[in-house]
């Protein structure tokens, strides 16, 4: 399951359109930064999910809790934004990054299943750089 791809194929539009209305994101900033974003927000949610209230992904607690656990500065200098547009940017789309994984089913069991992935993908990773000692 690759939630960003769905995520941007389904409600790609609206969130683009979040970007460009409700934090002044040209088209191509918002392009940019969308994928980045919502690669930050899974990755927090991912590590982080003990924390949040899952019965409710996109309530403010969780909203306010995922912003503030998100390297703002480090996605602004990704997507070529300020740390204010990231920050904004951020606010304006996690409500609906949230609502969309929460609208998936089970959020513990999907977010547990991500951070498996991820494990998983860190230790192949880890296995990549061990065979060029012997390579």
């Amino acid at each position: 399951m690759d939630l960003i791809n769905d995520l941007l194929q389904e409600r790609g539009g609206d969130l683009l359109a979040t970007l460009t209305r409700d934090a002044g994101f040209g088209k191509e900033k918002a392009e940019a930064f969308l994928p980045e974003a919502s690669e930050s927000v899974l990755g927090v949610l991912t590590e982080r999910a003990d924390d949040l209230d899952l019965s409710n992904l996109a309530s403010a607690a969780n909203v306010s809790s995922v912003l503030q656990r998100v390297d703002v500065a480090k996605l602004a200098g990704r997507t070529g934004v300020t740390a204010e547009q990231g920050s904004q940017g951020l606010a304006a789309l996690l409500p609906m990054i949230l609502g969309f994984i929460g609208e998936k089913g089970d959020a513990g069991a999907l977010l547990g299943m991500l951070g498996k992935a991820k494990g998983l993908g860190d230790a192949l990773g880890g296995l990549k750089s061990f065979g060029k000692l012997f390579g």
